[in-house]
């Protein structure tokens, strides 16, 4: 059984590497990432500089933490609800209206996170967050193709076409659109892209050529 003091060291290091990460999001949120230093971070958090090099090697790593932890932010808000959810079709609109209902509720978090992928240090593509948050939305097409509540296409495009409408409707909720508009808009518009229509094969995946 590991001792109190080991128990106690590991929650104060969490507890500190947290600190820093909202420290981080608050300063890039405001003034963007490039100009997000090591020094401001730590001046807004009641550090010294080397506290936070202490936990993070450089500027690259805290914000690569940052990114890590929005992700596990909308999988906790979201990754329940869409699992659980009736049909592929459902999960499909729970994962769009949940993901504008957490850019809505986490704005600064994902003001920051937008800014942090616009540096050439931490490309979104590149990210497994990324990456696997696309492999999520192709499974519930492909779940979808299975069961015959989509019609057959080719899911990795599919899944790109919704990451980028999200990411256009993120642009606008943080200007102050409807949250229900945005998602009631965005649902019938994949709903009708998914929809099966007459002749056309309701199973099995299409991939270009």
């Amino acid at each position: 059984m590991p001792s109190t003091r080991v128990d106690n060291d590991t929650f104060i290091h969490r507890a500190r590497r947290t600190q820093i990460i909202d420290a981080a999001i608050e300063v890039v949120a405001e003034v963007g990432a490039d100009r997000a230093s090591i020094s401001r971070i730590a001046e807004r958090a009641g550090i010294t500089r080397g506290v936070v090099t202490y936990h993070f090697r450089d500027r690259r790593s805290l914000f690569a933490a940052v990114v890590a932890h929005v992700y596990g932010l909308a999988h906790g808000a979201l990754g329940e609800r869409v699992d659980s959810a009736g049909s592929p079709r459902e999960s499909l609109r729970t994962f769009i209206v949940g993901s504008l209902e957490f850019y809505a509720e986490y704005s600064v978090e994902m003001t920051a996170l937008s800014a942090i992928y616009r540096t050439p240090d931490i490309p979104r593509a590149d990210q497994g967050e990324h990456r696997s948050e696309l492999t999520d939305i192709e499974a519930i097409l492909d779940d979808g193709m299975r069961s015959g509540d989509f019609r057959a296409h080719d899911p990795t495009i599919m899944a790109a076409t919704i990451r980028s409408a999200l990411d256009a409707a993120l642009v606008r909720v943080r200007a102050g659109a409807d949250v229900g508009h945005e998602g009631a808009e965005l649902c019938e518009l994949f709903d009708g892209a998914t929809r099966v229509l007459p002749d056309l094969p309701t199973t099995g995946r299409i991939r270009k050529r």
